[in-house]
């Protein structure tokens, strides 16, 4: 009978522990001391009894304190084993606040939940004994802190879990967002402020190129960009990251205006008559600026003739049919509020410049095969090669040759006369051009056409220079970049001492002409024609 009473007795004191405790948050520390009256009315001795009479029996932590990194929106266990747990209250506490008694659960939280661990004698470390461990669902930043789990014994035994919510990064401010227009020289500062646990790192990158200071990226809440030009325009990237889920990123577009800047893709274009010609502006400005072409001062318009096309910022004339009208110098207007530039173009039927071929060093002390090629619609009928040796100051300014202080000599020659080899006058020689020989009047397309003539008489090891015209129908071209060449040192021959002559067999006679000197040749040209089509 009595013990029926004391059952009915602590069902009663349960629930009413359990609104006391939802409803009272201050009751905590009360509640604690009726659950321990009730494991103690529920056992046959007093809990200080059994610790004086059993103190090596009391219970101990299996489990030691940890330190949880969870992830917001994550379950986490919080674990706690004892051995020996006997009838002692194992309960979880945050703070002040009771969260779990025993087998009952404080907490009006829905996500906290009270994970039984049965009693267990496994020989494994972690694994023997009992006790509850505490799951929380769906941690949230606030839920970080410590969590105790502890054994109400005379003496209150504990572990502590330390619980550090790791939240993603997160931008919550941007200096500007979207579309950032300035003018050029200006200073931008661009900022950008990320939070997050850990605190994330922000780092700045612009797409599809580097920063304007050469870096793939940078890091820090700033990027200053001093003296903006249109190389610092693009799509800039801000970008937090701390580990945790994906980096939060936010996009800045920054337009850098500034006037019309003009280059031309080739200043000399070379055509033939009847081809098509383009010449082509490349023009950068912002904003978009109004492109007009020129033929000298007359403005040109879209006719049969000529017209027009944009790609980008790539205009083109294109003349259809060429004449020899149509030969001459060329310009494009850009212009935009901002300003204006033009950029000049010449179109000619005259040959391109040439191309040297030679090797920088020749076989022979004492000559050197200078050869070359040209591009061209139409036959070259004459060649003008300038050369000497190379001046002794160490830096030479090339300006077009001054065809009256050169020395002219006849292409049969095949000697530099000895009173030029020590100076540093240009000397030249006329070369009949393949048309000459070919008897050539026209190409239907770009022909590449070569020539090689062989100089004489100069010194060993010795650094000459050499420039090159060609002529055609509409005439001379511009003149070749400068080409460096060298002769061989001369090789000295072992002396070797005079032997008898050894005797000569199967042979009846000797034809002593042939040993005679091989006579010069007088022309020393070489000429050849490649036809096809180039691209200058």
């Amino acid at each position: 009978m009595i013990k029926t009473n004391n059952k009915m007795c602590l069902n009663h004191l349960q629930r009413f522990i359990i609104v006391a405790t939802t409803t009272i948050p201050l009751c905590t520390t009360i509640t604690m001391i009726l659950l321990l009256l009730l494991t103690g009315a529920e056992g046959s001795t007093g809990l200080n009894e059994l610790e004086m009479e059993h103190p090596d029996r009391l219970p101990n932590f299996i489990t030691p304190g940890q330190t949880y990194r969870i992830p917001t929106g994550a379950t986490v266990v919080l674990p706690c084993r004892v051995s020996e747990p006997g009838s002692y209250v194992l309960a979880w506490k945050r703070g002040i606040a009771v969260l779990t008694a025993g087998p009952v659960k404080v907490s009006p939280d829905p996500r906290v939940r009270l994970l039984s661990t049965p009693q267990s004698s496994s020989p494994l470390p972690g694994l023997s004994g009992g006790g509850y461990s505490l799951e929380l669902r769906d941690v949230r930043p606030q839920d970080a802190g410590d969590y105790i789990c502890q054994i109400g014994t005379f003496e209150p035994r504990e572990i502590t879990h330390t619980l550090e919510i790791l939240v993603p990064p997160r931008i919550h401010h941007v200096s500007h967002t979207g579309r950032l227009e300035v003018s050029q020289g200006a200073t931008v500062k661009l900022e950008c402020k990320a939070s997050g646990n850990p605190v994330p790192t922000v780092g700045w990158t612009r797409k599809n190129n580097v920063l304007p200071s050469g870096e793939r990226s940078v890091t820090g809440l700033t990027l200053l960009l001093q003296h903006v030009d249109r190389h610092s325009a693009g799509q800039y990237e801000c970008s937090a990251d701390n580990g945790v889920a994906q980096p939060d990123k936010r996009f800045i577009n920054l337009i850098v205006r500034y006037p019309p800047e003009v280059e031309t893709e080739r200043p000399f274009v070379h055509t033939g008559i009847g081809m098509e010609a383009q010449l082509v502006c490349i023009v950068h400005a912002e904003p978009a600026p109004h492109v007009t072409w020129y033929k000298d001062t007359a403005q040109l318009g879209t006719t049969e003739k000529h017209a027009t096309q944009t790609r980008g910022n790539r205009h083109t004339l294109i003349i259809r049919n060429v004449s020899s009208a149509d030969f001459g110098n060329y310009s494009c207007l850009a212009s935009n509020i901002l300003g204006k530039a033009r950029g000049h173009l010449s179109l000619s039927g005259t040959a391109a410049a040439a191309i040297f071929d030679s090797p920088p060093i020749g076989d022979s002390p004492h000559s050197y095969n200078l050869s070359w090629s040209v591009a061209s619609y139409s036959p070259i009928t004459e060649f003008r090669l300038f050369f000497r040796p190379q001046p002794s100051h160490q830096r030479q300014i090339h300006h077009d040759i001054d065809l009256n202080s050169v020395h002219k000599m006849d292409y049969n020659v095949t000697y530099i006369q000895g009173s030029y080899l020590g100076r540093s006058e240009w000397s030249s020689v006329i070369l009949p051009g393949p048309s000459v020989y070919t008897g050539a009047i026209a190409y239907s397309s770009l022909t590449r056409q070569s020539m090689s003539y062989m100089v004489r008489g100069l010194q060993p090891a010795a650094h000459y220079e050499a420039r090159v015209q060609a002529k055609n129908a509409h005439g001379w071209n511009r003149f070749s970049p400068v080409f460096h060449f060298q002769t061989r040192a001369e090789v000295m021959e072992p002396v070797v001492e005079q032997s008898a002559q050894p005797a000569v067999y199967g042979i009846s006679s000797f034809d002593s002409s042939s040993s005679s000197a091989t006579s010069i040749v007088s022309s020393l040209a070489i000429i050849s024609i490649n036809f096809g089509s180039f691209y200058l």
